[in-house]
C-alpha cells in the first residue's frame, strides 16, 4: 500500500467516476483475506473499477469489503483491493482508492445498487426541501 498525502496524489484513472456521497459499512482484511478491522467510511465517487471512500482513519489493509444496502432492503457486498490511503484535506479525513475485484458480472450489480440508491437519496431529499436540479 502506498501513502501519499493528498497535495502529492497523481491521478491513475482509467474510467469516469460518478460523484456519490453514501454511508456504507466496509470490513478490511489482510493478504490471508482474515479480517483485520472493520468500520464505516463514505463513497466520494465510483467507477466501473473502483471507489474512493472517505474515512476517519488510514486503511491498511489488502483487501476490503464494502457493505451497503439496496432500495428492496438487500445487503450489497462489493470486494476490493486497496490502491492507497493518503489524508484528506478535511482534518481528521482519509481517502482510501479501492479497485475492484471479482467477476465483473457481480460488480456490475452491485455497482448498479449503489448508484440507484444515490440518486433515490438525492431525489428524496431534493423533494423535502423542493429543490430541483
Amino acid at each position: 500500500m502506498r501513502n501519499n498525502h493528498s497535495e502529492d496524489y497523481k491521478e491513475k484513472r482509467r474510467q469516469p467516476r460518478i460523484k456519490t456521497s453514501k454511508e456504507v459499512g466496509y470490513v478490511l482484511l489482510d493478504e490471508l483475506e482474515k479480517k483485520i478491522d472493520q468500520g464505516y467510511g463514505r463513497t466520494l465517487n465510483l467507477s466501473q473499477n473502483g471507489v474512493l471512500l472517505e474515512t476517519d482513519k488510514p486503511l491498511a489493509g489488502a483487501f476490503i469489503l464494502l457493505i451497503t444496502i439496496d432500495l428492496e432492503g438487500q445487503k450489497i457486498e462489493l470486494k476490493g483491493r486497496v490502491a492507497n490511503t493518503r489524508k484528506s484535506e478535511l482534518e481528521g479525513r482519509y481517502l482510501t482508492g479501492i479497485e475492484f475485484v471479482g467477476p465483473p458480472e457481480k460488480q456490475r450489480g452491485a455497482l448498479v445498487a449503489f448508484v440507484k440508491a444515490y440518486h433515490y437519496r438525492r431525489h428524496a431529499e431534493a423533494s423535502k426541501t423542493g429543490a430541483t436540479n
